[in-house]
C-alpha cells in the first residue's frame, strides 16, 4: 500500500480553495466590465449573489454526489463547471449579454465554487483528526488568499489583453490549477475501509436532519454572522471613505487588508476553537462583533475604525473555517457532509440579506447598532443552545 502523506493532501486542498477564492475579488471586475458595456453596478452585483447563491445550493444538494464518486472526481467537477463558468462569462461580456453572463459566472462558476468548496474540507478535515480545527481554517484560509492574489492580477490584465480576454485566460488557469489538485485528493486508508456505507456511519438523512435542533442551531449562527460581514465587506471601501475620508488610493489598500484579515482570521481562529472548544470560539465571534460594532458607530479615527473593522472581518472568516470542525464534533467525521452541506446554504442567504439590509439606509451608524443588536442575540443564543444540548446528555 502506497504511503500517502497528509501535507500533499493539504497542499491539494488548499490550491482548490485558492483558485475559487477569486470570486471573492469580483469588485475589482465591475469597473472594467462597466467601461466597455456600461452596465450598472447593481447589475453586476447580482452576478456575485447567484454565484453564492448556487455556491451553497450545490453544497448542500450534491454531497450525495460528492460521497459516491470520491474526491476526485468532485474536484474534476468544480474544474470543469469554475473554469467554464469563467471562460463563458468572457463570451458573454465579448457578445454584451447580461444574460448570458448571470448564467456563466452566476450559475455554472457558482455551481463549481460549491463542488470546490466542501469537497477539500470534507477530505482534508478526516487528515487531521487531531486537529480539525486548525485542518478546516488550513484550506478555507486559502479561500481569502485567493482574493487577494486575484484581486492583484486582474486589473492589470484587463489593461493588458483586455477584459474577455483576461476572463479566458484566468478560466485556462485556474482549471488547470483546480485539475492537478483534484488528481491528489484522497480519503485516509481509515475512511475507505471503514466507508459511508456502513450501518453505523451512514449519512445523515435530509429528513432527520430537517428535525434537528442542532442543524438549525448551527445555520443560524453561521447565517447570522455572515449577514453582519459581508454587509460590510460590500461597502468596505465606499463606507470608509464617507466615515474616515480615505482617499482612493488608501481605500484599495484597505479593501487589500480586510482580504488578509479575512484569511489570517481562518486559520487562527480555527487554531483558537481546537483548545477552548467551537461552542466558546463562536461565543467569542459574536461577543467581539457586537464591541466592534457599537465602536464603529462612535468613531471617526481613521486608525481605529480601521482595526474594528479588521476584527470584525477576522471573525467573519474564522465562523467559515472553524464551522466544519463544529459540524464534526457534532455528528462525527463520517456523517459531517450532508449536515455541513446544508449549513453553507446560510452563506447564500447571507449573500442577499447582509447587502440587502445595506441598502434600506444610507445611516452607517444606524446598520452599525443594528448589526450590534443581531451580533448580541446571537451570542445569547449561542450559550442557550450550548446548555440544553449538555443538559440533554
Amino acid at each position: 500500500m502506497i504511503k500517502i502523506n497528509k501535507w500533499v493532501i493539504a497542499s491539494a486542498g488548499m490550491l482548490l480553495q485558492l483558485s475559487i477564492g477569486s470570486i471573492y475579488a469580483y469588485s475589482v471586475w465591475i469597473n472594467p466590465i462597466q467601461l466597455i458595456n456600461g452596465w450598472d453596478a447593481h447589475q453586476l452585483k447580482l452576478s456575485f449573489s447567484l454565484a453564492i447563491c448556487f455556491l451553497g445550493l450545490t453544497a448542500a444538494f450534491m454531497q450525495k454526489f460528492v460521497r459516491k464518486f470520491g474526491p476526485k472526481k468532485a474536484g474534476l467537477i468544480a474544474a470543469l463547471f469554475f473554469g467554464v463558468g469563467l471562460m463563458g462569462s468572457g463570451f458573454a461580456i465579448a457578445e454584451k449579454s447580461l444574460p448570458l453572463f448571470y448564467l456563466f459566472y452566476g450559475v455554472i462558476s457558482g455551481i463549481g465554487l460549491g463542488f470546490g468548496y466542501i469537497t477539500p474540507i470534507s477530505v482534508v478535515v478526516k487528515w487531521f483528526p487531531e486537529k480539525p480545527g486548525f485542518a478546516g481554517g488550513l484550506v478555507i484560509m486559502s479561500f481569502a488568499l485567493g482574493s487577494i492574489l486575484a484581486s492583484r492580477i486582474i486589473l492589470p490584465l484587463t489593461e493588458s489583453i483586455g477584459v474577455s480576454h483576461s476572463f479566458y485566460l484566468l478560466g485556462l488557469v485556474y482549471f488547470a490549477i483546480m485539475v492537478l489538485a483534484s488528481l491528489c485528493l484522497s480519503l485516509p486508508f481509515s475512511a475507505v475501509s471503514t466507508g459511508d456505507d456502513l450501518k453505523n456511519n451512514s449519512p445523515v438523512a435530509l429528513k432527520e436532519l430537517l428535525t434537528d435542533f442542532r442543524f438549525y442551531s448551527l445555520w443560524l449562527m453561521l447565517f447570522l454572522n455572515t449577514t453582519c460581514g459581508i454587509a460590510l465587506i460590500s461597502i468596505a471601501a465606499p463606507m470608509a471613505k464617507d466615515i474616515i475620508h480615505i482617499n482612493d488610493q488608501q481605500a484599495i489598500n484597505f479593501v487589500g487588508f480586510i482580504g488578509f484579515f479575512n484569511g489570517f482570521g481562518r486559520l487562527f481562529w480555527s487554531s483558537i476553537s481546537d483548545k477552548i472548544g467551537r461552542w466558546y470560539t463562536f461565543f467569542t465571534f459574536f461577543a467581539i462583533g457586537a464591541f466592534c460594532f457599537i465602536m464603529l458607530s462612535q468613531t471617526h479615527t481613521p486608525i481605529v475604525f480601521q482595526i474594528m473593522v479588521f476584527i470584525i472581518i477576522s471573525c467573519y472568516g474564522g465562523a467559515f473555517a472553524a464551522m466544519p470542525a463544529f459540524v464534526k464534533d457534532l455528528y462525527g467525521p463520517y456523517k459531517m457532509s450532508t449536515p455541513f452541506g446544508f449549513i453553507l446554504i446560510a452563506w447564500s442567504a447571507a449573500a442577499f440579506v447582509g447587502p440587502g439590509l445595506i441598502s434600506l439606509t444610507k445611516n452607517y451608524s444606524l446598520i452599525f447598532y443594528l448589526f450590534a443588536g443581531i451580533l448580541s442575540l446571537t451570542a445569547i443564543m449561542c450559550l442557550m443552545v450550548r446548555s440544553k444540548l449538555i443538559s440533554r446528555k
